[in-house]
């Protein structure tokens, strides 16, 4: 799933089943980003629940790029939602907090997120925003 601004063929979890039923293929899964859902979809929690099944991958992100727990993404309704569905797949975090790489000029990063933080401190960062999702759980 990718938001309206980067392309506008499949942009929300409703789509994606749409797109997947009409394949018809059951080896075809959604790959949902919190990050792009938070820009699309109404109740992030609801979009999951939609995608149900079909639900194959998950990046987790903050709303400001920033790793869990250091936004205002509604983890606690996005870890029920999962519960719910019974998601079985992997959850892969995905913070962008530097500029620069190909990566940092595909996704549009042009400031310096992490307060000039150095490795040692990002991966403290890490650290702290993976304990803060196992305690959603």
């Amino acid at each position: 799933m990718v938001n309206r601004f980067e392309q506008f063929l499949i942009n929300t979890a409703a789509e994606g089943v749409c797109y997947a039923d009409e394949v018809g293929s059951p080896n075809l899964k959604l790959f949902l980003d919190t990050f792009y859902m938070n820009i699309e979809e109404d109740y992030i929690g609801e979009a999951i629940i939609t995608a149900g099944d079909k639900l194959g991958h998950l990046h987790i992100g903050e709303c400001n790029r920033k790793t869990p727990g250091k936004g205002h993404m509604p983890w606690d309704e996005i870890m029920r939602a999962l519960k719910t569905i019974n998601y079985q797949g992997r959850i892969v975090m995905e913070p962008f907090t530097r500029m620069g790489g190909d990566v940092g000029c595909d996704i549009r990063v042009w400031r310096d997120l992490s307060g000039n933080a150095g490795e040692e401190r990002m991966d403290a960062d890490a650290k702290v925003a993976l304990e803060f999702i196992r305690g959603k759980f």
